[in-house]
């Protein structure tokens, strides 16, 4: 038999199948390993059965799975995402996978453990043997059988009464936890006969923060969990999933499936076989368990929908929402997308009809918290914080309640300078400053992430000063305990949640003891504390600054989201945001909770500049060692790029010492974007140069 293969080389030059031979029998969506060249190659049969003019066909060295790793929908998902984004079908392939089952040489192993199972036999058994094989509870994990069988543990499995299996390891137990009351607002309630009622498959829940958007999410999934189908939660950021697997546990029992990043290879592989042999009929997490083998998917919840993380980085750079809106048309599902602060994009679509809008517009406490912008040009500071926010904060301590700092900057110092020659120590790959800090006394770069030892001497004079200005998270953690020595305070930022399970630690540890929280955006939201009444904002202006499209729509969303976590229970909510422009048209729709006003200004500006929604946008990056190389190549293209409107190329900042410059191509038709670069990938090929060319289709943001 013949079969069609696409092996695991992502180059676009590659993306295409290779025909072997196959003695076996095989479906579609098993791995395979196949001789390339003069290697060995892991790949999935895309096709059988297939005809071939080429008479030497070489021969398939292994099948490696009995059955399908990827079903019918998913490989034709896949087949979609390759098209529409640009990108190797193996990529895809690779993508929905977990670690454990991918397509790779490489690939992580699958864990194995025992477990003792009964057996029936007719031998004899002593009386002693015979109570302590009524008093097992079986089956247990092999260890813990001959831990409680000390004596006679060979014996009960020598005379055939006890048999033991290799079984997949699954380590992953979920804790069901105590269910709040509660009693649906007019508002949730009208939301959850709205979408249940409607004929409408795609849904933007618009609530202010505090409205009860989670609780609607609930009612709709029991809804449809009891007509025996399954749900997806999926959440932006791990931050969020414990809170979330706490409220869907509580609410539906333990028995769900958990997916994110900060798994192990084999936990993600049992959670996988959970889902594919219809063990659970919940799946809570971040973007990639969208891609869960569900077979028959009646809801999918994507919360804090505007969310950046949910577009992915790495090829193929898929944007979840599509993926969501594609799976809810092939299982004939709903999707409720929902946020306080939508993206223009989602909000856009709603505005037009094309999503139902439905809208949370009051808390469940009624009351929204009160913002005060602090004009750092007039505020006396210390440290960096306001005196006005030092007060308050003193006053919120005083009183038992708890408080919320975000500065959406990690590290201790954001550059370090020499104070005598003036040198800032920069990454030698990307050329961007580097980041102190102080807990491991290096400094790293946030963008390609190299970590270099700081050993306090200038590279350029040899000098000993650098100077102190600015302020990471870690700083103001420091300099928090140093002003409030009393204060439990906690630090929430991609430093301190390295370690598993460091997200649920820190955030119950906050709640059951703490005084002040220090983080970057991930405190900004989805968190729910009773105590917090104040929210204080640093350098709100950070993101504003930034040359890029979309800077305005990702400020007001962090401070709005931040803004929420004041204030969402029975005690008044307070937020100070320290800025230098407190006219802004960001700050203004902020202070008044205004979201059509941001929406409608923002959206002027978007339309003037050609930016999305009202054009579909795609960005090319080309890199190479050679400056003079990479320039000419991405001039070439645009060039080529006549029929369509082109931006650069343009140098932006170096990766892995590689020069890079950016190209950026818009038009008002999807499709005809979508073939330009199509063509530009042959086009690129034809040039035969090593210069890279990296695709990059509905960017939310450019890259610098």
């Amino acid at each position: 038999m013949k079969i069609n293969v696409y092996i695991e080389q992502q180059a676009l030059e590659l993306n295409k199948p290779f025909t072997y031979e196959c003695d076996e029998d095989i479906s579609v969506g098993c791995r395979v390993r196949v001789p390339f060249g003069n290697k060995e190659y892991i790949g999935i049969v895309n096709e059988i059965h297939v005809q071939s003019d080429y008479d030497k066909i070489k021969k398939v060295i292994e099948v490696i799975d009995k059955t399908p790793l990827l079903n019918e929908e998913l490989m034709e998902l896949a087949q979609w995402m390759s098209d529409t984004y640009v990108a190797p079908l193996i990529a895809c392939y690779k993508t929905m996978l977990p670690p454990a089952m991918k397509p790779s040489s490489n690939k992580a192993k699958i864990v194995f453990e025992q477990w003792a199972y009964p057996k029936e036999s007719d031998e004899l058994l002593t009386k002693h043997q015979f109570e302590l094989l009524s008093s097992l509870s079986l089956p247990m994990k092999a260890s813990e059988y001959r831990k409680q069988c000390k004596s006679c543990a060979k014996t009960l499995i020598e005379k055939g009464y006890i048999e033991l299996r290799e079984i997949e390891k699954n380590s992953i137990e979920i804790k069901k936890g105590n269910d709040t009351s509660f009693s649906l607002t007019s508002q949730q309630a009208q939301a959850i006969d709205t979408i249940l009622t409607s004929s409408d498959s795609v849904f933007l829940l618009h609530g202010v923060t505090g409205s009860g958007k989670t609780e609607v999410f609930l009612q709709l999934a029991q809804n449809v969990l009891d007509s025996g189908k399954q749900v997806l939660f999926l959440v932006p950021e791990i931050g969020l999933t414990p809170m979330m697997i706490q409220r869907v546990s509580a609410r539906f029992g333990s028995k769900i499936a958990i997916y994110h990043s900060q798994l192990s290879a084999q936990e993600k592989y049992s959670q996988y076989q959970l889902v594919k042999n219809n063990q659970v009929n919940i799946v809570v997490g971040t973007r990639s368990s969208v891609f869960m083998p569900f077979s028959n998917l009646g809801l999918i919840l994507m919360d804090e929908e505007h969310d950046s993380s949910y577009k992915q980085d790495n090829t193929p750079k898929y944007v979840t929402k599509d993926i969501v809106l594609k799976r809810s048309q092939t299982h004939h599902c709903k999707v409720v997308l929902a946020s306080a602060t939508p993206s223009l994009d989602s909000y856009a679509r709603a505005y037009k009809g094309v999503y139902k809008l439905v809208t949370l517009s009051q808390r469940i406490n009624q009351t929204m918290p009160k913002i005060q912008l602090i004009d750092m040009k007039k505020e006396q500071a210390i440290y960096g914080i306001s005196k006005t926010l030092l007060d308050k904060i003193k006053l919120c301590l005083s009183r038992d309640e708890q408080v919320i700092l975000l500065l959406n900057r990690r590290g201790y110092l954001p550059i370090v300078q020499c104070s005598s020659c003036k040198e800032v120590l920069t990454c030698p790959d990307c050329g961007i400053a580097l980041t102190y800090h102080k807990a491991d006394h290096s400094c790293i770069c946030h963008c390609c992430g190299r970590v270099f030892y700081f050993n306090q001497e200038c590279p350029k004079c040899h000098g000993h000063d650098f100077f102190q200005s600015g302020m990471g998270t870690e700083k103001l953690e420091e300099k928090i305990i140093s002003l409030f020595p009393d204060a439990n305070v906690y630090r929430m930022d991609a430093d301190s949640t390295r370690k598993k399970n460091a997200h649920e630690k820190i955030l119950s540890e906050f709640e059951e003891k703490g005084d002040i929280l220090i983080g970057t955006q991930m405190v900004a939201k989805g968190l729910d504390f009773a105590r917090v009444t104040l929210v204080g904002i640093l350098q709100a202006d950070q993101s504003l600054i930034r040359s890029d499209f979309s800077s305005s729509e990702v400020s007001y969303q962090i401070l709005e989201q931040a803004s929420g976590r004041a204030g969402r229970s029975d005690k008044a909510g307070e937020v100070c945001i320290q800025t230098f422009d407190p006219n802004h048209f960001v700050m203004k729709s902020v202070i008044s909770h205004d979201y059509l006003s941001f929406f409608k200004t923002e959206m002027n500006y978007r339309h003037l500049g050609k930016y999305p929604p009202y054009v579909y946008m795609c960005t090319l990056i080309f890199s190479h060692a050679n400056l003079e190389k990479v320039e000419q190549v991405a001039q070439k293209h645009k060039e080529y790029l006549h029929n369509i409107k082109v931006l650069g190329p343009i140098q932006i900042h170096s990766r892995k010492q590689c020069y890079r410059f950016r190209l950026v191509l818009k038009s008002n038709s999807n499709e005809f974007l979508n073939e330009t670069v199509k063509k530009c990938v042959k086009y690129h090929s034809s040039l035969k140069t090593n210069v890279k060319m990296d695709i990059n289709m509905y960017p939310n943001r450019l890259e610098e």
